[in-house]
């Protein structure tokens, strides 16, 4: 018996307008990684709404945000 598994990786971006607005899901709790951020300490969260707020350039307006989805698919 074999085992047959694909994978495509895609790439995708989409605009936001404003920094606000696309790290507000995370401040919500929203998924995983929301969860993850309220649980941390106020001095902490801070940090790293700046740090993510560096790392996709926010400069007060539109943002870019590039993404990476991968699918994957098995049959035996």
């Amino acid at each position: 018996m074999s085992t047959r598994f694909e994978t495509l990786t895609k790439g995708s971006s989409f605009v936001v307008p404003s920094f606000a607005a696309y790290f507000e899901p995370f401040e919500q709790g929203g998924g995983s990684s929301g969860q993850a951020y309220v649980a941390l300490p106020e001095a902490e969260r801070r940090a790293m709404r700046e740090e993510v707020g560096r790392n996709v350039g926010d400069t007060g307006g539109p943002i870019g945000i590039e993404v990476e989805l991968r699918f994957a698919s098995g049959r035996r």
